[in-house]
């Protein structure tokens, strides 16, 4: 199979420790997962994995018009171009490197695999007692034809600090890129973190994308993922509550249209008492295009008091798309506040009506309501550039005049 190959060619001809290594030859010889592993049982790889990829990426220089293109035009930018680290700003309070070792408690065979090959990513450290006014932006941008990309990131933030990101992967051209993107963020004890990813790549490109924050006591952590483009995409995000008194909020939306797969994974695990929880996915699913929710709460026996809350939305508007929707509670503990919802449907007749008899033609009355639906998904972002594009983009998908009012 195409990768796999491309992999052991690779591999056979760097130098890597023995850890690396061993790891390395047990997926190859395990191979990626497939449809028959429970956490990938709606999602197959297999037409990704087929395509033969370039490991070794040789970039090209980025033109400032590029970056100024697909960036919001914030103050702070890191920015990579085929895993170099092309720019870094200087900001008080916080380290900013290039990639470095890190230990991830995870064995997902895709992790390993990023463990194993991984040598380009940002590390972030942000000292105690720091509240950036102005949020980080990181943009990756990739040239290579085909190009099979490892990123490995670790942020940690300090106590009593406050800081938010805008992340963004981008190809500069229309072949069929391939990243395995991994971000662990560790806050510590009175942390407020704002994390935004902007998944909006070219047709072709495919992303596994995996976070892990780990959170410590009267810590909270807001990840934003707002999916617009791509070909293939596999989020999966898991919170580990490691104090009491920690939020984790996750807010999501998938616009999907032609043959697009998004899966979005998340995972709480509530181990300390006095923890919150709350994740709020929509999405909107055209043409031949499908989504997979697998969102599961783990509420250990010593987490009393847990108020969890996750909720899944999703509208069909047409007849080939689909949805795999699998919420998921574990519970052990016995004082908790635990709900999950899923809804799985297509716009309301009685408000087409009402706005068909106001003079509203049909399609444009859809996508209306389509947006209305999908936009309460990036209302608690709270970086204002991060939002408007959300809505632009979420406008420019649906086919919606932004001006529009009843």
């Amino acid at each position: 199979m195409g990768l796999i190959k491309n992999i052991k060619s690779y591999s056979e001809g760097i130098q890597i420790s023995a850890e690396k290594r061993e790891i390395l030859t047990s997926f190859l010889s395990n191979g990626f997962p497939t449809t028959k592993d429970e956490e990938w049982k709606y999602t197959s790889l297999k037409k990704v994995i087929a395509n033969e990829y370039s490991i070794e990426n040789k970039g090209t220089i980025i033109d400032s018009s590029v970056i100024e293109k697909y960036s919001l035009g914030l103050k702070n930018k890191i920015i990579f171009s085929d895993g170099r680290l092309i720019n870094s700003p200087s900001i008080k309070g916080v380290n900013i490197n290039g990639f470095s070792e890190f230990e991830s408690a995870n064995t997902d065979s895709i992790l390993q695999l990023n463990k194993a090959l991984s040598k380009n990513g940002f590390t972030i450290s942000v000292d105690k007692n720091t509240a950036l006014e102005n949020p980080i932006e990181i943009l990756f941008f990739s040239t290579t034809v085909n190009g099979f990309s490892q990123y490995r990131n670790q942020i940690s933030i300090g106590e009593n600090s406050e800081v938010k990101f805008i992340e963004r992967l981008q190809n500069l051209n229309n072949s069929a890129s391939f990243v395995n993107h991994f971000t662990q963020i560790n806050c510590a004890e009175n942390t407020k973190v704002e994390y935004n990813k902007i998944q909006n790549n070219t047709a072709e490109s495919q992303l596994i994308d995996t976070v892990n924050v780990y959170q410590e006591q009267d810590s909270t952590c807001n990840i934003n993922t707002l999916i617009f483009g791509g070909s293939f995409i596999r989020n999966n995000l898991n919170f580990e509550q490691n104090g009491s008194n920690c939020e984790s909020n996750m807010n999501g939306v998938s616009i999907l249209n032609n043959n697009q797969l998004a899966d979005n994974h998340t995972f709480v695990d509530h181990k300390s008492a006095h923890c919150r929880s709350n994740e709020m996915y929509k999405g909107v699913y055209l043409d031949n295009s499908k989504g997979v929710f697998n969102g599961k709460i783990m509420v250990r026996p010593d987490a009393q008091k847990i108020d969890a809350f996750q909720s899944n939305n999703n509208l069909l508007l047409s007849d080939t798309s689909s949805i795999d929707s699998k919420p998921q509670l574990e519970i052990y503990a016995d004082d908790v506040k635990c709900s999950h919802g899923c809804t799985i449907g297509q716009l309301d007749d009685d408000a087409l009506f009402y706005m068909r008899s106001r003079g509203i033609g049909i399609e444009e009355a859809k996508a209306v309501l389509t947006y209305a639906f999908a936009s309460e998904a990036i209302e608690n972002i709270s970086v204002e550039q991060v939002k408007s594009l959300a809505k632009k983009l979420l406008a420019k998908k649906l086919n919606v005049d932004l001006d529009f009012s009843l």
